[in-house]
């Protein structure tokens, strides 16, 4: 950090007193993100210092810098290694921990990462090295992490600071950042990165605003001593509005001009100019090249780019110090007393001197062993081969450019900074076009860059180049091994078709006999891409080829791919024993090559057909460790909250409708992009569609819906939106709507694997017809709905997957159509709902139940009708379920039931023995009404947070399982 300004710290205590606080409880192992916003000069840095000066603490320090062109990768990291101390325990980090060795020169980097390893590393090893760190440092003291300007941040510093900030757990740390408030645009990816940020529960944003008038006066008059002129504290009060650094510009630009307040300017980037062109021209040459060089920098580095002696230098930068315009750090390099000096120096470079400049500053910067242009790792040129690309970029030199791109493109990807090497080598590849006889491998760097830019998430990128790297290729293995990486894009980013076309044609350029890990993972691509898009023959022929191969050669991470495919394929054909057995082996192998994209894979498809055999607890287990473990390895935004959508997925089925909604919205706050969102969009439309918020639950399907078409998602993606679709087609009255739906999903899997799982769709149009029929009785309408019932009887016929749930979606059919023959007969929907219970699925029992209340009511009332009606009452409030709960309630005013039975005679003061507090009593009866928790919390005028809280010790101290036994409980208490 910088030394003191020359102002007291006034008008920041409230401010202050939230980051000591955040120190303090750090400090007895309660870690937080702090986010402290504000426009420029308004005092976030000072506020730091205050901070720093006030609180013992372990300080890593860094600030992104302000750069034309590329910022530079983890600039506040490196700089925070380099001023930390070189205690025995960063030493002993350093040494175990070799990819964070990387950053910090002087010490040997680690073994260079082979390029087909890069999708494992994934980051992950650097960022946990730094949690580790962190961890470590914090023995001693709490650790103060401190990331400056993060607006001007690189995409790998974004990344590692979301990923300390995800998994901060119980380390005496507080991780704090600034940026300047008007840099978050909304809608830009830094205002998204911020959100996502203020959304963790440990975030505490606060928000620097202009100082008071009072606070003001105070910093002006001791700025400019007690005996100021009052008329000149009121001028410099109206100019600054507020804020410190312009009021503290102003009042030093007035020591400089005595007795002409007029001269002072109106805007502060008038007075940073000013201020500047205040100082001797020779002076402000030194400036200018620190201006170019963009961070802080050693003395005889700006000499070097001045084109002054370092004697010189230092006299020069003497009159910029004694103005407060530079600085000196406490690693001895010169700073701009705030970025904005430099940003306005920089402004105003003529094009040929600023041309000039960067080739001084790329020449003085050049390692005196020249650059790495191959893959070998240098310190020296790792630590500068981002700046000289910038530098010799910005001088026009291109040749120069070009071998500084790709040497910064080789140390990027070492670091783990694949946003940076993307940037770096697709620089480099359109540098080539201006160059004729270069060295330099086009191919080489095309599949590099795609690489990067598929490990980013950016598919479309990834497609385009390493397409253009296939162009260029004639030799039939170097093809195999692009279309295999090209086919793996495509079904990450859920391309079904072009995923099957890159890796088939990948096959067909290798001898029909060769056994290599190439053929092994293009098999393993062949059967998980078979199991996915329901083509089961693909799937176990792929497994079966595949498997044979990478056993013979020992390719252990395709053979876990391979056993992850194999368990689909069993789980697809009804044995769901055998499908989780096999993916647990997966994880295994997974969890042993440590490759995040495989562990993803692992845990999603593990959760998946657990969730077929409706083994929630199982479930809830294995989704929780996984998005513990996938967080950590920064996958948090596609894979973790598709792992989310499994587990709601379900939480849901098994009635846990809050906290299926609480699971979602976290998913869904998550962000994922392309065809890794459509299972979370649709996991929200259930959770919103069983609510009963069907607006909402359209909404969301919409969204899945758009992405699907445009993506050519799997099938069963399809499907699945079509039955939710119809379902709330169904509970919004729109029964013909609902049909059309159905029919479209028929005619979708007619013929494919798919077909198997048309039980629901087929129950759903018998459903749709039935409720036609009910308000359609002429003769008319019924030969229409005979007419429309026969694309449903045709795939009543069609074979069954053999799934768990296959009884109950055909009880729910027979049942169904006794409704369309006008005669719906209650023993059949009491089966049903005997076989909705048996699998756990409250709410398609519920529904079951309220259709037998009403088809026993059609012969009168009595008292099974009545329970009937009575229980299904009960399960929709308990679950939340409104729509259904009015259909209940309709019900049962047409025939003038009493839907609350005659409580039981409840002993005097019996809630007594549960320990419920009176708040808990009200939440009790909250709950008994089936509100949910934010309509219990705006009742109750508290916080949804606070009714969750409420409603889990609720939970507890009755010793229930749920919200519906709850109620149960409550009426039976007389609540």
């Amino acid at each position: 950090m910088v030394g003191r300004p020359p102002a007291a710290f006034v008008g920041r205590d409230e401010a202050l007193g939230v980051l000591r606080t955040a120190v303090r409880r750090a400090s007895a192992g309660h870690p937080s993100v702090l986010i402290v916003t504000g426009e420029t000069g308004v005092g976030k840095t000072r506020l730091v210092r205050e901070l720093i000066d006030q609180e013992r603490v372990t300080l890593l320090a860094g600030s992104c810098v302000p750069m034309a062109g590329d910022p530079l990768p983890f600039a506040p990291l490196t700089q925070a290694l380099r001023r930390l101390d070189r205690t025995g325990t960063l030493n002993l980090q350093l040494e175990r921990l070799p990819e964070l060795a990387r950053l910090v020169p002087g010490i040997a980097p680690a073994k260079s990462t082979r390029t087909a390893d890069l999708a494992a590393a994934s980051q992950l090893g650097l960022f946990q090295s730094v949690l580790d760190l962190v961890d470590r440092l914090g023995a001693a003291a709490p650790v103060l992490h401190v990331v400056e300007d993060v607006h001007w941040a690189d995409r790998s510093t974004l990344d590692l600071v979301r990923f300390l900030a995800t998994n901060l757990t119980n380390e005496r740390a507080v991780l704090l950042v600034t940026l300047r408030a008007d840099a978050v645009v909304p809608g830009t990816p830094l205002a998204l990165w911020v959100a996502e940020l203020a959304r963790l529960e440990n975030t505490e944003r606060v928000e620097l605003n202009r100082l008071s008038h009072e606070a003001t006066a105070r910093l002006v008059r001791q700025l400019a001593g007690d005996a100021a002129d009052p008329e000149f504290v009121e001028t410099t009060l109206a100019r600054s509005a507020g804020n410190p650094l312009f009021a503290e510009q102003l009042v030093l630009q007035a020591t400089q001009n005595p007795g002409h307040p007029a001269l002072l300017p109106a805007t502060l980037h008038e007075l940073l100019h000013a201020r500047v062109h205040a100082l001797p021209e020779d002076t402000q040459s030194v400036l200018r090249a620190a201006a170019v060089i963009g961070r802080p920098a050693l003395v005889p580095l700006l000499a070097a780019t001045s084109g002054t002696l370092v004697e010189q230098t230092e006299t020069l930068l003497r009159a910029a110090m004694d103005q407060h315009v530079v600085e000196v750090r406490r690693d001895d390099t010169i700073a701009f007393r705030h970025p904005a000096f430099g940003e306005v120096v920089y402004a105003e470079l003529m094009p040929a001197e600023r041309q000039r400049l960067h080739r001084a500053a790329a020449e003085a910067l050049e390692p005196a062993d020249g650059l790495d242009t191959g893959q070998r790792s240098s310190v020296a040129g790792d630590a500068v081969s981002g700046e000289l690309a910038r530098h010799w970029f910005g001088a026009g030199d291109s040749e120069r450019a070009l071998d500084a791109a790709v040497a910064a493109g080789w140390a990027a990807e070492r670091m783990y900074a694949f946003a940076d090497a993307y940037t770096n080598f697709t620089r480099a590849i359109a540098l080539m076009d201006e160059i004729t006889g270069t060295e330099h491998d086009r191919v080489r760097l095309l599949k590099h860059a795609g690489q990067a830019a598929s490990l980013v998430g950016d598919s479309p990128e990834a497609v385009r180049l390493v397409e253009s790297a296939l162009a260029l290729t004639t030799e039939p293995p170097a093809r195999a091994a692009l279309l295999t990486r090209l086919g793996l894009i495509h079904y990450r980013a859920g391309r079904g078709s072009l995923t099957e076309k890159c890796l088939r044609e990948a096959l067909t350029l290798l001898p029909p006999d060769e056994e290599s890990v190439l053929v092994a993972r293009i098999h393993a691509g062949l059967a998980l891409f078979g199991a996915a898009w329901s083509r089961l023959d693909l799937a176990e022929q792929s497994c079966r080829r595949g498997l044979e191969v990478a056993r013979t050669v020992g390719a252990r991470r395709e053979e876990g791919l391979l056993v992850n495919a194999s368990g689909l394929v069993e789980s697809a054909h009804g044995d769901i024993e055998s499908g989780a057995r096999l993916l647990r082996q997966a994880l295994a192998i997974a969890l042993e090559v440590g490759n995040p994209d495989d562990l993803a894979t692992a845990y999603v498809n593990l959760t998946h057909i657990l969730g077929l055999g409706g083994r929630v607890d199982e479930i809830v287990v294995v989704a929780r460790e996984g998005a513990d473990v996938l967080t950590r390895m920064g996958l948090a935004r596609q894979r973790v909250s598709f792992l989310k959508a499994n587990l709601a997925e379900a939480l849901g089925n098994a009635g846990r409708i809050a906290e299926a909604g609480r699971v979602i919205a976290e998913a869904v706050s998550q962000h994922p992009r392309g065809v890794m969102a459509v299972p979370v969009l649709w996991q929200a439309g259930r959770v919103a569609m069983t609510r009963g918020d069907l607006d909402e639950a359209w909404e969301w399907l919409e969204q899945a819906r758009v992405i699907v078409e445009a993506e050519n998602a799997p099938e069963s993606y399809r499907r699945n939106l079509i039955e939710t679709g119809a379902e709330v087609e169904l509970w919004a009255g729109r029964p013909v709507a609902a049909y059309h739906l159905v029919v479209d999903g028929l005619d979708l899997v007619r013929g494919t694997d798919e077909a198997a799982y048309a039980g629901t769709l087929v129950a759903l149009g018998l459903r749709a017809l039935a409720t036609e029929a009910e308000a359609h009785r002429d003769r008319e309408s019924r030969l229409r709905l005979s007419g429309m019932r026969r694309p449903l009887d045709d795939a009543r016929a069609w074979p069954a997957a053999n799934q768990p749930e296959d009884a109950a979606v055909h009880a729910s059919a027979r049942a169904e159509a006794t409704r369309l023959d006008l005669a719906s007969d209650p023993v059949a929907w009491t089966e049903t709902g005997v076989a909705w219970r048996a699998l756990g699925r409250p709410f398609p029992q519920a529904y079951a139940r309220w259709r037998e209340a009403e088809a026993r009511l059609d012969s009168g009332v009595d008292a099974r009708a009545i329970d009937a009606l009575r229980g299904a009452h009960t399960a929709a409030l308990g679950l939340g379920a409104a729509r259904l709960v009015q259909e209940c309630e309709r019900l049962a005013g047409w025939h003038r039931i009493d839907l609350v039975a005659e409580p039981v005679e409840a002993e005097p003061n019996a809630l007594d023995k549960y320990g419920l507090t009176p708040r808990e009593v009200e939440v009790l009866a909250g709950l008994s009404a089936g509100r949910t928790n934010q309509e219990i919390a705006d009742e109750l005028f508290i916080s949804v947070k606070t009714a969750s809280v409420h409603v889990s010790n609720i939970l507890r101290k009755l010793d229930v399982g749920g919200r519906q036994e709850a109620a149960r409980v409550a009426h039976r208490l007389g609540v």
